[in-house]
């Protein structure tokens, strides 16, 4: 209920959905704007070696068909590259679809086993870097949920 001083206890004009004013925590702008920056950085740089292997890559053999697995990845990677770019927008959905997409391209390249050629040591760790860079964005926008949560919990505990 908002109070206006000529009418009194009034409900809400927005509904159920209207945001409360919350005081802002310092630390959630900078997650937010670190994860738009990183998730921009790594699907620009995926959708820009995407583009550029597909129009300029040597070409093999144009008259076969894409792999199976092959088309997984490359859906399942650009399930990615799209939640990125949604995130900027609208950030649930875009973070939601891009963490989707990812955990399952590395379900899927798992389950495939799918092995890289030389030191298995020296490719877990490169997978292990890849990895933590494309899921931290996910990661960041899922800590400023739960701390904008926690904050909103915490202001509805001190004004009851």
């Amino acid at each position: 209920m908002q109070t206006d001083e000529n009418r009194g206890e009034q409900p809400a004009k927005g509904g159920s959905l209207e945001s409360e004013l919350v005081p802002e925590n310092e630390v959630i702008p900078f997650f937010r704007w670190s994860a738009r920056v990183l998730g921009l950085i790594v699907a620009g740089f995926s959708l820009f070696m995407f583009i550029g292997e597909t129009f300029f890559g040597t070409r093999h053999a144009s008259s076969h068909p894409i792999e199976p697995g092959a088309l997984v990845g490359l859906i399942l990677g650009g399930g990615y590259v799209i939640g990125m770019f949604l995130a900027l927008k609208w950030e649930r959905a875009g973070a939601i679809l891009g963490g989707a997409s990812l955990g399952l391209l590395v379900i899927a390249l798992l389950g495939s086993g799918f092995h890289g050629s030389g030191d298995p040591t020296l490719a877990a760790l490169w997978g292990s870097i890849l990895g933590l860079v494309f899921f931290l964005p996910v990661v960041l926008y899922i800590l400023c949920w739960w701390l904008e949560d926690r904050d909103r919990k915490r202001y509805r505990a001190a004004g009851s």
